[in-house]
């Protein structure tokens, strides 16, 4: 990951393994992040909130939710077919902004976005890709954390072996949160240490494998090359494996999140997406294009440094910081 990624390391978490959280722990989390949703999307939702507190569902309305919807990086197709989806519907003119939650939030309805770390296979492989500075390594960590929460046995495979940078971060990590993290040598090939790790998982009966691959860019064929590789060396120990191929996405590309998702997803497939540092960006939208367009789950989001700031996607709770806290109770 870059420098600026490992600053994010410092603050995060200390060298003690976390306690467990209390029911009302885990609600005080879900507070904070639904706060920090709420603040980071307040210019994209202005124009939104403006609209649906007026009393029609007249062209100002429409014009008002058409410009806050590219403003949050829906997208112009998207935004167009939306709009088309909005003016067929009718509204309550004495209702509109829990019926305009409705209908966003009926988007992502026909999608299980749950990412169960507890897996009916012996040992559940999660590969992880993604370009650099996306958040991978940091993701990885945070959900590795939150697997040792569920009392799961986790292993991490750091398969970037011609960064040393990269595998000292990861094996940071790995010390921080008490997560054994098995490495190459320098010039690996990271297939090797894949291979290696995997085996190692079945052998010693570990619940869960999470496999940190290279940051590479989309558009460079030999390393998406690299990762087919990966796949069909994970598939000799075991044909159904890997479970997830997770792609990190960072919220603040914008409409280059499509790019990413459409050359990831030629290569190797993807079977869902994280989507980081929605603390610092207005663009959420592009969410809603994912869903859309894909009809691929959204495994999470990440809105924070902290450890615990790697949250379930939650439909609901998303479109309600999108329109802002007070709208669609």
């Amino acid at each position: 990951e870059t420098p600026s990624e490992k600053t994010e390391i410092k603050p995060i978490i200390t060298k003690e393994t976390p306690p467990e959280k209390t029911e009302t722990e885990h609600e005080n989390i879900k507070k904070s992040w639904f706060n920090k949703l709420g603040v980071n999307f307040k210019k994209t939702s202005s124009s939104i909130k403006e609209a649906i507190f007026s009393k029609r569902l007249d062209e100002n309305f429409i014009a008002n939710i058409e410009d806050a919807f590219l403003l949050s990086d829906l997208g112009v197709s998207y935004t167009n077919l939306l709009i088309d989806e909005l003016k067929k519907k009718k509204f309550d003119d004495k209702n509109i902004k829990n019926q305009i939650s409705n209908f966003l939030i009926s988007q992502f309805s026909e999608i299980n976005h749950d990412l169960d770390l507890k897996s009916k296979h012996k040992l559940k492989v999660i590969l992880f890709f993604g370009v650099n500075g996306s958040g991978k390594t940091t993701t990885i960590a945070k959900l590795a954390n939150k697997a040792k929460q569920q009392k799961i046995k986790v292993l991490i495979a750091a398969s970037d072996t011609f960064r040393a940078a990269a595998t000292e971060q990861i094996k940071l990590w790995g010390d921080r949160i008490n997560v054994e993290v098995v490495t190459g040598t320098p010039n690996e090939d990271p297939s090797s240490v894949v291979f290696k790790a995997h085996k190692k998982g079945i052998d010693e009966k570990f619940d869960l494998l999470i496999i940190d691959t290279a940051g590479r860019l989309h558009n460079k064929i030999e390393l998406m090359e690299e990762l087919k590789k990966m796949v069909r060396i994970i598939k000799k120990n075991d044909e159904t494996a890997p479970h997830n191929k997770i792609l990190i996405l960072d919220s603040t590309i914008g409409q280059n999140t499509y790019n990413q998702i459409d050359s990831f997803h030629q290569y190797i497939g993807i079977t869902g997406v994280i989507m980081t540092k929605l603390d610092g960006s207005a663009k959420g939208g592009s969410l809603i294009g994912i869903t859309k367009k894909y009809k691929m789950p959204i495994n999470g989001i990440g809105i924070g440094e902290g450890i615990d700031d790697l949250i379930p996607f939650i439909p609901k709770e998303f479109i309600n910081a999108l329109l802002g806290e007070s709208i669609g109770g």
